[in-house]
């Protein structure tokens, strides 16, 4: 069943989840009453690395100065876009573990790198998918040991109506109308955001457009984080459903153009 405790949110009908619980606490945002749509005109893929990336170092920069360093290299090489924004901050490093020890003791964590991540926003709207992404991975004394980066360019193509939150959240319940993506294979069984975003596929995707999709973020029944994109386009959901997908693999179906709202 789907729970709406303290959502704010009027219940929608309620869909078969056998022995599955989607519990949502989270307000859906106000919507609009169209969305843009965005062609894509091609594609921007790079990646160099240093062969000495995964060593074991002295010392890597900081959270703080691991950002101040993308953003500096990112400029002096023109590769950051004025609609990208620092998402994640990691470290990878090595942990050396107590043998003696009955239970799980670290010793001492030497660091690798630490690598530097960027997602995109399209107009204050969350770019999600495994597309549309950079990294920046520094060692010692803020040497740059990677840089990856898959980048779309885009025109605005447009404009499109949504479906209803509680359409969306339906289809999410019986497992219709999900976008398919790398990450977060799992199912989202407790939800505590919703937002309006756009899916980007990975790179190298035959995707000519980006559509407004509905963003459901939470955790799974274990309490790993957890997230599912569902299609807010109604002309594009039942093209997928027409031809029997229950997941939509990428956005390999299109509107007409007399179907968008110019």
């Amino acid at each position: 069943m789907v729970d709406f405790h303290n959502s704010g949110l009027q219940e929608p009908p309620l869909a078969d989840m056998g022995s599955e619980n989607l519990f949502i606490e989270a307000h859906a945002p106000d919507v609009l009453d169209k969305y843009p749509v965005y062609r894509v005109l091609n594609e921007s893929v790079i990646h160099e690395e240093n062969s000495n990336r995964y060593r074991i170092r002295s010392s890597v920069p900081d959270e703080e100065e691991a950002k101040e360093l993308a953003d500096s290299y990112l400029t002096s090489i023109d590769e950051l876009p004025d609609d990208s924004y620092i998402d994640r901050v990691h470290t990878t490093q090595i942990e050396y573990l107590n043998n003696e020890s009955r239970s799980i003791v670290i010793d001492s964590v030497v660091p690798m790198f630490v690598e530097v991540s960027y997602s995109r926003l399209i107009d204050g709207y969350p770019v999600v998918g495994p597309g549309d992404s950079i990294s920046v991975c520094f060692g010692d004394d803020g040497e740059v040991l990677s840089f990856s980066k898959t980048w779309r360019e885009l025109e605005r193509s447009g404009d499109v109506a949504i479906v209803p939150v509680e359409v969306a959240i339906k289809r999410l319940n019986d497992g219709n109308g999900v976008l398919r993506s790398g990450n977060f294979i799992g199912s989202v069984s407790y939800v505590d955001e919703i937002q309006v975003g756009y899916f980007s596929d990975i790179s190298g995707a035959d995707q000519e457009f980006y559509y407004p999709v509905w963003v459901f973020r939470g955790t799974d029944s274990c309490g790993n984080p957890a997230e599912k994109y569902v299609s807010a386009t109604e002309e594009i959901y039942q093209q997928a459903v027409g031809v029997g997908d229950e997941y939509i693999d990428g956005f390999y179906y299109s509107l007409d153009e007399e179907e968008l709202i110019v």
